[in-house]
């Protein structure tokens, strides 16, 4: 299979092998295509639809060699063709490729830092830099360049390096394209202006395809990536394919973050929550009854006589829910039954336990209820 860069050749030669035959005059003359491969296609299109118009005058030795050129450019323009659906086709199921490797990454920063180089591995460039656009200001994210390691590093630099920021107004082919919503090629960076375009020459990109980055409509950015050969239309396709399917991407795992995040607050005023409902069941409950001047404690647990009597040691060191609790084991209830008569969880009930052998210096809970028949017995305080 011929490369691009022989068919080119073979289309150059038949373009110039017609201007020769048919003179300055003709209309494949005009223009120069320097080499640019979209420029030749055009060329070899104009030529042959100027031999199918003239090739019915010419007679004699002449219309055979129009005719083998016009054999020739059919052939080349036929392999052109396939060539350029060859890259297209490829380049989806490429495309198709790196952004699941990217949505593997599983963070926006990652997706972010990750992006040229997904281009390059799978999409067919050698070089490639995404950039973000805000309040039409440019700011390079991250580079990456298959032969070259220490670029990406470079193009970070020589962007930081200018002095303000980079209006998207000093970029007018980025701006143009942004304006249009559409992707860009171009084949001749020599007069690209601006940092821009200090940066593809020190970079010795001389063509270059860009596509914007915009889930939704919304433009956020785009993206530059040169094979750095003579880009083609087939190229531009292909990152114009991996731009919209980014863009996209790149959302939907901006959106999983957030709804991370939303969790992880919701979580944390749910724990809130159940701590408060907890310190406020574990008050006790009562219930003013203003006709008579009373409190009803009917979901209160039963207190007994020895914790209405005046304060003790005992009051010192517990607390009233600790008392409380402690009284219940001194009469052989268990953390379970505890639980069910003060309306609380059993872990809180082994919590309050925990607590209470600890503040008397009690090895079991045995220890603890008599320490506290001691402190609370006739004779205590």
């Amino acid at each position: 299979m011929e490369t691009s860069d022989s068919l080119h050749a073979r289309a150059v030669a038949g373009l110039d092998e017609l201007r020769a035959l048919l003179g300055p005059g003709a209309v494949a003359a005009e223009g120069s295509h320097d080499g640019d491969p979209g420029m030749v296609e055009e060329l070899v299109d104009v030529g042959l639809a100027e031999l199918r118009g003239i090739l019915p005058s010419y007679t004699g030795p002449e219309a055979a060699r129009l005719a083998t050129v016009a054999l020739e450019l059919a052939d080349v323009r036929s392999l052109l063709a396939g060539e350029r659906t060859r890259r297209r086709v490829e380049g989806v199921v490429q495309v198709q490729r790196a952004l699941a490797r990217l949505r593997a990454v599983g963070s926006t920063e990652q997706m972010l830092m990750k992006a040229p180089e997904a281009v390059c591995e799978y999409c067919g460039f050698e070089r490639a830099l995404l950039w973000r656009i805000e309040e039409r200001v440019v700011t390079p994210l991250a580079a990456y360049s298959a032969r070259d390691p220490a670029w990406g590093e470079k193009v970070l630099h020589h962007f930081s390096s200018v002095h303000g920021p980079i209006m998207l107004d000093s970029l007018m082919l980025e701006n143009e394209m942004l304006r249009r919503r559409a992707p860009l090629i171009v084949h001749d960076t020599s007069n690209s202006p601006g940092a821009m375009g200090k940066l593809l020459r020190r970079s010795n990109i001389r063509s270059y395809v860009s596509a914007p980055v915009m889930p939704e409509g919304r433009v956020i950015g785009g993206i530059h990536a040169s094979t750095m050969a003579q880009d083609t239309v087939a190229d531009r396709d292909v990152l114009w394919a991996f731009a919209e399917g980014y863009g996209y991407a790149l959302e939907r795992t901006i959106l999983l973050e957030r709804l991370h995040d939303q969790g992880e607050r919701i979580r944390q005023l749910v724990g809130s929550t159940e701590s408060v409902l907890t310190e406020i069941r574990e008050a006790g409950l009562q219930i003013t009854n203003t006709s008579k001047g009373l409190l009803a404690t009917e979901a209160e647990p039963v207190r007994s006589a020895m914790l209405s009597a005046p304060v003790s040691p005992i009051h010192q060191i517990l607390t009233s829910r600790e008392l409380e609790i402690i009284e219940l084991l001194a009469h052989g209830e268990t953390n379970k039954q505890i639980a069910a008569r003060m309306v609380v969880s059993e872990g809180t009930v082994k919590s309050h336990v925990g607590n209470i052998l600890r503040k008397m210096q009690a090895a079991n809970r045995a220890e603890a209820v008599s320490k506290f028949m001691r402190l609370t017995g006739p004779g205590a305080g």
